[in-house]
């Protein structure tokens, strides 16, 4: 496995980076819109979405 200083700051055990490494693919594989350049917006679309179902001011939701 490649040395990497990011996720050694992060996880010093070696032993679970290659987990890590395994849950990083599948997301990337199962989850592609997460890494998408739009996906800021996607997001924002999909939260209005779901305050306009389940009711709430979004004045109330910015100082949560």
């Amino acid at each position: 496995m490649m040395q990497s200083d990011k996720l050694d700051a992060i996880v010093p055990d070696r032993a679970v980076w290659s987990g890590i490494y395994a849950i990083s693919g599948t997301l990337e594989t199962t989850l592609p819109e997460v890494f998408m350049p739009d996906y800021a917006g996607r997001l924002e679309q999909a939260r209005q979405r779901l305050l306009e179902v389940v009711g709430g001011d979004e004045d109330d939701e910015a100082g949560a």
